[in-house]
């Protein structure tokens, strides 16, 4: 899907200067960033239900909403806990709006979430027509300007507004703005029909499986964690990844999970109830490492080489994720900021990990600065550190800097706009193994 305009067009940080690709490759960067991926993907727990069983349930789902045309659902090689949706027949898609009928108006946030198959929540509801009745139907649209005001009761008139498709009203006008401390919450509009041909089913995540990014599932099997061993993610929360690390474990071992936010740990918490292996922590990973031996301790700081295995999912940009409806100036400023960050988590990994272990470091991002660079970085920086093949392998190679040659970009994995990757986000994975130090 296209849209009337290109989010990062006028950004001279996001056109250039950031993602410093050449002028051929960049055109194509920005428009891919701007469509909307068609596959959906679950992560399916296998301690709980087998991949039959989930299987069945959701052809059941499919099948109750679309009949005898639902899309298929099937697994993918080397990644047997994975099952995908595909996108749905052209006749299910919803091109164009019902003149006839009232109009929603969304963020672009929930519009992209929209797009990716989700319903309407009531916080990304922007406006809503005066008179819209409970369960009618009603023409769903993105604000690409930001500028629609919150509440407004009359169509929003402005070009810069996308038809998303087609929804049901489950929440009324004063239910949305009701101006009391509690902020509605809750499915405000169940979507019927979307324009990106991506199934309307919303989540259903559950304790079974996780609907996740097919390169955050990628990530974790990079990783291959092990029953028993010590496992660190270093920036876990909402928790996706640290579940995957203990299913793949078997629950068997000892799983540190932290998140310097008090609430996204108690988020996190919340999912990861069932996991024995797992301990969560509210901490800052930048300081994870103790500056002498703790002994007994089983929370943060940690010791030096305290883990067998690490995953640093860094805090990052986010410009792999799409569709990107929109593009604020504000982060295209603090865009310089996340390398910094970046290098003072991986300095801690290094020095947490023991000799031996792996470190998978990753981005849901696409910017040269925050990927390869950061990997020829750590090269330089730690002699120790080795760089391996991160597999399986669904994405493409890494970029070849100057100081970064072909034979090491191989190596790496960058989800993109090529015939190399599947149809999905934008994401970035480097494997790292240390050596043992060899006493002569």
């Amino acid at each position: 899907m296209f849209y009337p305009k290109t989010p990062f067009l006028g950004n001279p940080l996001l056109e250039g200067e950031i993602l410093k690709v050449n002028s051929a490759a960049l055109a194509p960067l920005l428009e891919w960033l701007c469509l909307t991926p068609k596959v959906t993907t679950y992560r399916v727990n296998t301690l709980r239900i087998t991949i039959d069983g989930f299987r069945k349930k959701l052809e059941e789902k499919l099948s109750a909403r679309y009949g005898q045309g639902c899309p298929k659902v099937y697994g993918l090689p080397n990644l047997p806990e994975v099952l995908c949706i595909e996108p749905l027949a052209l006749h299910y898609t919803d091109a164009f709006a019902d003149p006839t009928r009232k109009e929603i108006i969304v963020d672009t946030t929930c519009g992209a979430a929209v797009l990716r198959g989700a319903h309407i929540y009531a916080p990304g509801v922007l406006a809503m027509e005066s008179h819209t009745q409970l369960h009618e139907l009603v023409s769903v649209y993105a604000d690409l300007s930001g500028k629609c005001k919150r509440g407004s009761i009359t169509r929003y008139d402005n070009p810069e507004k996308v038809y998303l498709g087609s929804g049901k009203v489950l929440m009324q006008r004063y239910q949305l703005y009701n101006n009391s401390d509690e902020p509605a919450s809750g499915v405000a509009v169940e979507m019927q029909s979307n324009v990106s041909g991506v199934p309307s089913l919303g989540d259903l995540s559950s304790e079974e499986a996780v609907l996740q990014n097919l390169p955050s599932i990628v990530c974790v099997r990079v990783l291959d964690p092990q029953p028993g061993e010590h496992v660190l993610d270093m920036c876990a929360a909402p928790g996706n990844k640290t579940g995957h690390i203990a299913e793949l474990m078997g629950d068997q071992g000892f799983v540190v999970a932290l998140d310097n936010s008090a609430s996204r740990v108690r988020n996190m918490l919340q999912k990861l109830t069932q996991y024995k292996s797992i301990s969560a922590h509210v901490y800052d990973s930048t300081k994870a490492l103790a500056p002498a031996a703790i002994e007994g301790s089983t929370g943060p700081p940690f010791p030096r080489e305290s883990f067998d295995r690490i995953l640093l999912d860094a805090p990052c940009s986010g410009l792999g994720n799409r569709p990107q409806l929109s593009c604020g100036i504000k982060q295209a400023k603090v865009l310089k900021s996340y390398p910094n960050i970046q290098r003072r988590l991986f300095e801690q990994a290094v020095q947490l990990l023991r000799s031996g272990g792996i470190l998978v470091y990753s981005t849901c991002t696409v910017t040269e600065e925050e990927c390869e660079c950061l990997v020829a970085w750590a090269l330089s920086k730690f002699s120790d550190l080795r760089l391996v093949d991160a597999s399986p392998r669904w994405g493409g190679p890494g970029l070849v800097l100057p100081n970064l040659d072909a034979s090491k970009s191989r190596l790496l994995q960058r989800f993109g706009p090529s015939e190399q990757c599947v149809d999905t986000v934008g994401f970035f994975i480097a494997k790292f193994r240390k050596d043992k130090i060899i006493q002569i």
